[in-house]
């Protein structure tokens, strides 16, 4: 991640190094021609219908390059619950999954136990619940009969509170039986979910990014199990804080993403305004079209445009390669071509950012370099 921000001193050094190596150059390159030097007395080759081009200034952005990486917007580390042997795994790295699907199986057999231990308790909670309701119907009916003798006189005050007392405590004993039948259901409902952990099941639909662990290996609560992510990526990017406020969402990124074929042009999507103390750069994210080629951890090469600024340009087609050399063919006096060393900056809607080798006004060929030698004159030049 870095701003290339280039100075005077800077450029006539290194421009003084590149022409003498361009010096040293070009002789070589026009021997790849047709074996003439240019000079007093010597007969030149005329070519025909060259097409040619004016170098001119160009309003263009002004680009601050550097790099981000894709992630995944939603990634989810799968951890385990239980502690237990890893029996069985059913994904592998790379493979799709659903969410609910199984990912592997862990053997806890006090699990199992739990299950049946509250299986039985609930039914032995039932059953003393039956007794109670039983119990309690028994005292409603016998306080009913000792009522009607009691308001007939026929048995004293005593054997009626006896009977009374006997009927309060029918009820209390119903509601404990209840209220055990509810706790041995949650204690089952609880033992199944605990014995449920042993099948661990995505959470996402997503793809198996990594397995943390293999058949037979000690699962513990909380430790990592799998990682999976869903196939829905942006790229991540920390840029300098001097662009703070001159970057905003909606603003069209060059993103250059080789695993998919070249640059593209994206919209940033979010901008985090903090900036990060340490590297004094804040971060943007762009979202990423959907392509099966993606996966979290590609390096990008981003070009954010901040700003406008005034460029010596010449077209993309003007411009040949030997090499590491860049060169290009100018139109001089007569049509006499001569060969340019140069020294090239931003890419820019079919133009090319001219740093040293012409100035504007210059006439460059945009076709033919295989065919062309320095010395050779130009008749009858197209322009485009």
């Amino acid at each position: 991640m870095r701003k290339v921000f280039s100075s005077r001193f800077f450029d006539r050094l290194f421009f003084n190094r590149f022409s003498a190596l361009a010096l040293m150059t070009l002789p070589l390159l026009a021997s790849c021609g047709h074996g003439k030097t240019p000079g007093a007395g010597v007969q030149r080759r005329v070519v025909e219908g060259v097409r040619t081009a004016v170098v001119r200034v160009m309003t263009i952005p002004s680009m601050y390059d550097t790099s981000g990486m894709v992630e995944s917007k939603n990634s989810s580390l799968v951890a385990a619950k239980v502690m237990g042997t890893v029996t069985s795994m059913r994904v592998d790295r790379g493979q799709a999954v659903r969410k609910g699907q199984v990912l592997l199986t862990i053997e806890a057999g006090d699990a199992r136990d739990r299950v049946a231990q509250a299986r039985q308790g609930l039914e032995q909670a039932i059953q003393a619940r039956k007794m109670a309701r039983e119990e309690d119907a028994l005292a409603r009916t016998t306080f009913k009969r000792y009522k009607n003798l009691y308001d007939q006189k026929a048995i004293a005050k005593q054997e009626f509170d006896e009977m009374s007392t006997r009927l309060q405590m029918a009820g209390l004993k119903l509601q404990v039986a209840s209220a055990a039948v509810s706790q041995a259901r949650a204690a089952l409902a609880e033992a199944r979910t605990y014995l449920g952990y042993t099948v661990v099941r995505a959470p996402i639909n997503g793809i198996v990014i990594d397995k943390k662990v293999d058949v037979g290996s000690m699962a513990t609560p909380g430790a990592p199990l799998i990682v999976l992510e869903e196939p829905s990526y942006r790229i991540s990017a920390s840029l300098d804080e001097r662009l703070l406020g001159k970057v905003k969402k909606g603003t069209q990124v060059m993103v250059d993403l080789q695993a998919e074929g070249g640059p593209k042009t994206l919209p940033i999507t979010q901008v985090t305004p903090g900036i990060d103390p340490i590297t004094r750069t804040f971060t943007v994210r762009i979202d990423l079209p959907y392509s099966a080629g993606l996966q979290s951890g590609l390096y990008v090469k981003l070009h954010v445009p901040y700003g406008k600024r005034s460029a010596v340009m010449a077209p993309k087609a003007a411009i040949g390669r030997r090499g590491q050399l860049q060169f290009a063919y100018a139109v001089g006096q007569n049509g006499v071509l001569q060969l340019r060393a140069l020294r090239t900056g931003q890419e820019y809607d079919g133009y090319v950012e001219v740093l040293s080798g012409l100035n504007p006004g210059d006439h460059v060929t945009v076709s033919g370099f295989e065919g062309l030698s320095e010395g050779d004159v130009v008749k009858e030049a197209k322009g485009l």
